[in-house]
């Protein structure tokens, strides 16, 4: 993946002069070049013009991209799968230097081996664009990553995926004040804070890692997704982009959305805070 940066002349003229002469052979081969260059630029437009969609099925707006995710995670649920986008057609498209990866949204999941987001969403080869890492903590090169999924290739959702028995959610509810040597570790204690608070309002122990844990796998979610809210406000504001974020549960295999938001409409599920 690369991000061309271009800039424009500035208009100024500048002549130099060279004690260096070029030979009537230098000439020839600038001339030849030159027309090498003039044949092969329409062979380039050509060959964009001829660029194939790999998915032209995929959604296309913010909604029907997160109604794709749940749809494909209820088929997942069910052991239903349709496995889109996996057959000899997919595979040779995208093969194809002059076809270019059209995914229909950017992931930050887990790096746990139990939750790979193209299975458990049900999508296919170049259908989602996927950065992964302990906790699904959103910071520094990582963002990087999505604001490529979602600016250079056009992502119309930005989802948070949090699972169940998360082990560094757990690490960091057990660390909890004292830092960690890892530091994906330390970046999950603010919900740690919030789900020790919570857990507390609502009249029960907050030093029961049992009940903390799966309050501070829900506020991870929250915070990252608010993070990212921030992050790409222009795009959120405009409607083009929805940052959306949830949680899988490893026993019923479902995905439930904790949080959404399209433009200046906020969605939530209260009861998943």
């Amino acid at each position: 993946m690369e991000i061309r940066k271009e800039s424009e002349p500035n208009g100024r003229l500048m002549t130099i002069r060279s004690p260096y002469s070029i030979s009537r052979r230098g000439l020839l081969r600038l001339g030849a070049l030159t027309v090498l260059t003039t044949a092969v630029s329409p062979m380039i437009r050509r060959n964009e013009a001829l660029a194939e969609v790999c998915n032209p099925e995929a959604p296309t707006t913010p909604a029907t991209a997160l109604t794709a995710l749940m749809a494909g995670n209820a088929r997942w649920a069910a052991e239903e799968q349709e496995h889109l986008g996996e057959d000899t057609g997919r595979r040779v498209c995208l093969a194809n230097p002059d076809n270019k990866q059209t995914p229909f949204a950017s992931i930050i999941s887990c790096s746990d081996s139990r939750v790979p987001p193209e299975l458990i969403f049900d999508q296919g080869l170049g259908d989602l664009f996927v950065a992964r890492v302990a906790g699904n903590t959103a910071s520094g090169r990582l963002i990087d990553s999505l604001l490529y999924g979602t600016s250079n290739l056009g992502t119309p959702v930005l989802f948070v995926l949090g699972h169940s028995l998360c082990g560094a959610v757990t690490t960091a509810v057990n660390s909890f004040p004292k830092n960690h040597s890892l530091q994906f570790v330390n970046l999950i204690f603010p919900a740690v804070k919030q789900a020790r608070a919570i857990v507390k309002n609502n009249g029960d122990d907050p030093n029961d890692a049992n009940l903390v844990i799966p309050v501070a796998t829900n506020q991870n979610v929250l915070i990252t997704v608010d993070r990212l809210r921030r992050q790409f406000r222009s795009r959120v504001n405009a409607g083009t982009l929805l940052v959306a974020g949830g949680v899988y549960d490893l026993g019923t295999q479902l995905v439930t959305v904790l949080t959404y938001t399209v433009g200046a409409t906020r969605g939530s599920d209260s009861a998943a805070r």
